[in-house]
């Protein structure tokens, strides 16, 4: 049985990491409305660029969880009054690629025809 994670604790993650939250507190909804905006394009891109596909963002396989929450973070960053940062991003996107490079890609395979 593989563990996933939420959107909703992704979101959750992100705002941890930026420090924008207490421990035990709730995150205010503007904090996680912007934060909730950044979600899809950051999936998006990560797709696009061959790292990795989240296919349903309430299924985030946890192997993948903290990379993609900090990646998240990440591009978020302005929302805290921190500035976005590119070695951050090289980081997690690498440790994403090790991560999904030995698994299966549950992709469709195309067939040929002759």
């Amino acid at each position: 049985m593989k563990i996933t994670k939420t959107r909703h604790e992704l979101v959750r993650e992100a705002a941890d990491k930026l420090n924008i939250v207490g421990t035990g507190q709730s995150l205010e909804q503007e904090y996680a409305d912007k934060i909730n905006n950044n979600v899809d394009p950051l999936v998006m891109q990560l797709a696009a660029d061959g790292i990795c596909e989240v296919a349903n963002d309430e299924f985030i396989p946890s192997e993948w969880f903290d990379s993609i929450a900090g990646l998240l973070a990440n591009v978020s960053a302005p929302i805290a009054g921190k500035n976005y940062d590119p070695n951050i991003k090289e980081f997690y996107e690498k440790t994403l690629r090790r991560l999904t490079s030995s698994g299966p890609s549950y992709n469709v395979q195309e067939a040929e025809y002759f």
